[in-house]
């Protein structure tokens, strides 16, 4: 009989540790992820997925693990997703529909603003310039040259008739470099995102002169939502592996959902940030307007910045890739029914 206990203990102790074992005998899998530039709020759902551990959920419960690389811009971290240098990259739509110019074929899958998340600002002292149709021949600061903010800067101008190719635009590289070069005058203007256009705008060295951070300055702007950050793959990681797929894209999906449910609580959203990130609730919510509420991928916001990439003369004219080529929804459709987190 007290051999039966004994055998029993046992038998209950090797339950307990093997389902602490995610996957029995499975080896730890990796997916890398760019993110370019890091540490801007444009990317607040994937810093939001680490801060509140669902990343090391991942890992525990899937064998999952997820690995953040760092890049100077979005143009940088979509030419290595394009390389197979990264598995995915968290950018803007703009990289892939560029990518299908050049015949590269990336899939946008899931939606994490459908507002722009940046704004135009200009030196405090530059008391002559009150608009962007003042910036004729002035150097503005982008993250890279081919990034979104590149881009929107061109967007702009071109909206106050200001012709795109009559300034100089100055690669600035991440908020550090960006701030330096803010401080040391290397620009006069500069397109920007979070926290460091709040920064600026605070510290009293910078003023406001277009501001696309909420849905309604992207509307003003755009006529319409315009799909800015989000996550985006290649098409060979799909075929290979779509259980991963469908793993990260549900952690981001479960990231919104909770997001959604804080909006009106940025010290909470503050409060869970990962180490390393001290946003203000502030800074916070001046960006929580154009959130996706759930990583939808809007057609008519796709359609949005097709349009103006090709009016701003960035896009050939004759341009045509129908939607199901440039996005892939069926992993974010199939997240949201099943209303839980990987």
């Amino acid at each position: 009989m007290r051999a039966m206990r004994g055998l029993l203990r046992t038998v209950a102790i090797l339950a307990l540790v093997t389902s602490a074992v995610p996957v029995s005998g499975a080896a730890v899998r990796e997916v890398r992820i760019a993110v370019g530039p890091p540490n801007v709020l444009g990317y607040l759902p994937l810093y939001m997925a680490k801060g509140l551990g669902h990343f090391a959920n991942l890992e525990r419960k899937q064998n999952l693990k997820v690995t953040l690389i760092d890049f100077r811009g979005g143009s940088e971290a979509a030419t290595a997703l394009i390389g197979g240098d990264v598995d995915f990259a968290t950018v803007t739509l703009t990289h892939v529909i560029k990518a299908h110019e050049a015949g590269k074929d990336l899939k946008f899958l899931l939606t994490f603003f459908n507002a722009q998340t940046m704004a135009m600002v200009v030196q405090a002292d530059l008391a002559d310039v009150t608009s962007p149709a003042q910036l004729r021949g002035r150097r503005i600061g982008i993250t890279s040259l081919g990034s979104a903010t590149h881009m929107q800067a061109r967007h702009i101008l071109a909206a106050y008739q200001v012709d795109p190719d009559t300034v100089q635009y100055v690669p600035v590289g991440g908020p550090p470099t960006a701030l330096a070069a803010w401080q040391r005058k290397a620009v006069d203007a500069m397109v920007y995102l979070d926290p460091l256009i709040t920064t600026l705008v605070d510290g009293r060295t910078a003023r406001l002169l277009y501001d696309v951070r909420t849905l309604e300055g992207t509307v003003r702007l755009y006529g319409a939502a315009h799909i800015s950050s989000g996550l985006l793959t290649r098409p060979d990681v799909i075929a290979r592996d779509p259980e991963t797929v469908q793993q990260v894209v549900g952690t981001f999906v479960c990231t919104l959902r909770w997001l959604r449910g804080q909006r009106i609580r940025p010290e909470e959203i503050a409060r869970n940030l990962p180490a390393g990130l001290d946003w203000s609730p502030g800074v916070i919510r001046a960006n929580l307007g154009g959130l996706s509420a759930d990583g939808r991928v809007l057609p008519d916001a796709v359609n949005t910045v097709i349009a103006f990439l090709k009016r701003d003369g960035l896009l050939v004219p004759g341009f045509a890739v129908p939607l199901d080529r440039l996005v892939d929804d069926s992993f974010v459709r199939r997240a949201i029914l099943s209303g839980g987190c990987p």
